[in-house]
């Protein structure tokens, strides 16, 4: 039996929970329909709604990722990926509607929700990690911290206040070397 939705699995992001809220429902879905005769129209339908609500959650789940500078960015991308194109593999090899329930079936419990489940919940508590590096530090002292960035001038150091290292840090912004005209980047 799938895990049903509860708050331990907010990654407290509205919108990222409500579209893991879906993918719940969605996997709810697939159980109820894995021990019951079904037409392949029904189960292709449930497929295709599964997969285009998995895309485009991946692609707002990345999105959030890059917006609070989740260091692993790149390599939940990499799942996001590896994920999708298992899926179309598993689609272009179907056989039968029971060989289409049983790969639904797969996709929902072990592809989507152990998805949520383990790398979703390492992004919440990596963002809760830094929140609480944050509000740990006296406000006063945080705005003395000097943060060290490197570009590509020899031997050359950006002394950055911790305002302008929060901004690029979590808006992504650049700011760049007047020598060598590179983007500086945390040393």
């Amino acid at each position: 039996m799938l895990p049903k939705w509860c708050d331990k699995y907010s990654i407290h992001n509205e919108e990222i929970d409500k579209q893991h809220k879906k993918l719940f429902e969605l996997a709810a879905n697939v159980e109820l329909i894995s021990d019951k005769p079904v037409h392949k129209g029904q189960i292709k339908f449930l497929l295709a709604d599964f997969f285009n609500y998995m895309k485009e959650h991946f692609s707002e789940e990345e999105k959030y990722m890059a917006k609070i500078a989740y260091p692993e960015l790149a390599h939940h991308q990499k799942i996001h990926k590896s994920i999708i194109q298992s899926m179309i593999d598993l689609i272009q090899n179907i056989k039968s509607t029971n060989d289409l329930k049983e790969k639904l079936n797969i996709i929902a419990s072990k592809w989507l929700l152990e998805h949520i489940l383990r790398e979703d919940m390492k992004i919440e508590k990596w963002h809760q990690e830094q929140l609480n590096k944050n509000n740990s530090t006296p406000s006063a002292e945080k705005t003395q911290e000097i943060y060290e960035y490197i570009c590509s001038c020899t031997d050359k150091i950006h002394k950055v206040p911790f305002e302008i290292h929060q901004k690029i840090q979590t808006t992504n912004a650049s700011y760049k070397c007047k020598t060598c005209q590179e983007s500086i980047r945390l040393k």
